[in-house]
């Protein structure tokens, strides 16, 4: 099996960080390639960034090429899930929806655990109507990813206060939300029922590739275009 994560904002290091962690999860003969974005922002944390980092991941998937038989968006948020879908030919996971139907099939309330202040009505626009009723809110903190990435132990306090105060507002599972998070449930208190939404998105991908929910690329109604990349271009024209 051959997949592809994309990263849809400019942090390389990011990227190494969470193609590492896919590794560490997958079985060994599960090959990993992982695309960094060409333009946008180090950082995805406001309703403009989010935007370009939609174009910049199909801009990706451009450039990654055709043969795989799966691909996972690594932003928490899923910017350009839907259009990766509509273009890709091969099925494709987003951290945020996989994490909300592992929190829906547990039955239990949850909440979100993030960074970037602007991500709470970013998210809240994403809960569907099945996950809605259990959700109980989102506690941001006051640290971007980058910096939770590069010093998760220093994090893993303010990670876990917000846990607690999910918790106190009625939440059973928290989900850790965004790739800057993978693997520090090992920092948290053990009694905190964690979702690891790197971990979610994988297992939602495994689950698309073997039920074979690879469907026809759809209909191509993007006629010409404009100073997009010329990789991206010959995608979007259907060849």
């Amino acid at each position: 099996m051959r997949l592809l994560l994309i990263n849809p904002n400019c942090s390389a290091d990011m990227t190494a960080r969470i193609a590492d962690g896919a590794r560490a999860r997958l079985a060994p003969d599960v090959e990993v390639e992982a695309m960094t974005a060409s333009f946008g922002g180090d950082v995805i944390a406001s309703r403009a960034s989010y935007a370009i980092a939609g174009h910049a991941a199909l801009d990706c998937l451009a450039r990654a090429g055709a043969g795989f038989d799966g691909i996972l968006l690594t932003c928490f948020g899923d910017p350009g899930l839907e259009a990766l879908r509509e273009v890709s030919g091969a099925p494709v996971a987003g951290l945020l929806e996989a994490s909300l139907e592992v929190a829906c099939r547990t039955g239990k309330a949850f909440g979100i655990v993030t960074a970037g202040a602007l991500w709470r009505d970013m998210l809240e626009e994403r809960i569907g109507p099945t996950a809605r009723p259990l959700y109980r809110g989102t506690e941001i903190l006051n640290l971007s990813g980058l910096a939770i990435s590069r010093d998760p132990e220093l994090a893993a306090p303010a990670i876990g206060a917000a846990c607690r105060q999910l918790q106190g507002a009625g939440a059973e599972v928290i989900i850790l939300g965004g790739a800057a998070m993978i693997d520090l449930a090992k920092n948290l208190p053990p009694d905190l029922l964690l979702i690891d939404c790197l971990s979610a998105g994988l297992t939602a991908l495994q689950e698309r590739t073997s039920a074979d929910t690879t469907t026809a690329r759809a209909p191509q109604s993007f006629i010409s275009s404009q100073g997009l990349s010329p990789a991206l271009a010959t995608l979007l024209a259907g060849n």
